[in-house]
Parts: structure tokens; sequence; C-alpha cells
């Protein structure tokens, strides 16, 4: 398994794509993830300066099992628990390393979020690919807010990184959910 701390450490974010810098971090964030033992994805929120409003990576198996700190839950925690007064959502950029879930992609309709870019395509939970899935209401409130949901412009390696990492985490992490279903899960080192 490569390296992902040497990979981002020496790594030049290229001007030639838009995302390629807040990608990057969020793969850095997705990395630090899977090597505390949980679900390998980092989002960051960031305003239209592309200044950070708030990051985040996946905390499910972090301390006591909770299901729902996704990286995306997370940043929209720190968000609405600190920032809100200061940012209106619709002008905020949400970057994630992995395609938002259901869970994740509902939240961030009803937070309001402006623009959702993800690096890394996910063909097994992503919903971007799948919105019109969602109940008319929700699809509704994502058109009535103009939001954006598209593939972050981000260099071909960063986009491989962001698969790799998210992929060396996925197996562990879904046995864990299991082991977690079934009562078996002690603490956040099974």
């Amino acid at each position: 398994m490569p390296n992902w701390d040497n990979f981002f450490d020496h790594y030049q974010p290229s001007a030639s794509y838009r995302d390629d810098a807040v990608s990057a971090r969020a793969c850095q964030l997705a990395a630090t993830a899977g090597r505390l033992g949980t679900y390998a994805v980092g989002a960051m929120l960031i305003n239209d300066k592309g200044d950070v409003v708030a990051e985040g990576h996946n905390e499910i198996f972090i301390g006591n099992f909770q299901s729902d700190l996704h990286a995306e839950m997370v940043v929209l925690n720190k968000f609405e628990a600190g920032n809100r007064e200061q940012h209106k959502p619709a002008d905020l950029t949400l970057v994630s390393s992995l395609e938002p879930c259901p869970m994740c992609m509902s939240r961030l309709i009803y937070a309001g979020v402006g623009i959702i870019r993800y690096v890394c395509d996910d063909p097994e939970a992503g919903m971007v690919t799948r919105i019109s899935s969602l109940p008319p209401l929700v699809q509704q409130f994502s058109k009535d807010m103009s939001q954006v949901w598209e593939r972050a412009d981000c260099s071909p390696s960063a986009r491989e990184a962001a698969f790799h990492i998210w992929q060396n985490s996925q197996a562990a992490a879904n046995r864990k959910i299991i082991k977690n279903s079934r009562g078996r899960l002690e603490n956040s080192g099974q």
C-alpha cells in the first residue's frame, strides 16, 4: 500500500485543474480516516474565495460507533455549529474525496450547499449519478436551490489516489458494519 502522506507531501497541485488543491486535501483527510480504521473519505467546505470553512473525514469507527459520521456529515456538523452566521450555504462548495451516498446527498440538499463536487465515483453507493432515484420532493428542493452536483476538476493522479485510498479501506470497514449489526463491535480497533 502506498504511503499516502508521502505522496501528498510531495504533490504539486496543478493550476490546470480548478479543484486540484482542494481535491488533494480531501484525499489527505481520507487517508487519515483510513489510517484510523474507518472509511477513507475526506471532505472540505470552502467559500467562493477558496477559503476553508470546515473540513473533516469519516469518523464512524473513531471512538464509539456512530453511523451518521460520514465525512460530509462531519463537515456539515462543524459548519452548522459555528459558521452559519458568517456564510450562506448556497455560496459554499463541498468537495468530497468520494461521491456522496444517499444519506449525505440528502443532508447536503437540506443544508442548501450550493455546489457539491466529488473526486472519485462510487458505483456501489454513490447517489449523484442516481439523483433521479431520490424522492420527487427532495429532487425538487435541489432543483429549486439550483444546486450543482459534479465531479471535481482535478488531475488524474488525484482522482486515482482518491480511488485507491477508498478501496484500501472499504472491505475492512464493511466488515465492521456487519459486526456492529450483530453486536460484536467492541471498540474502534476491530
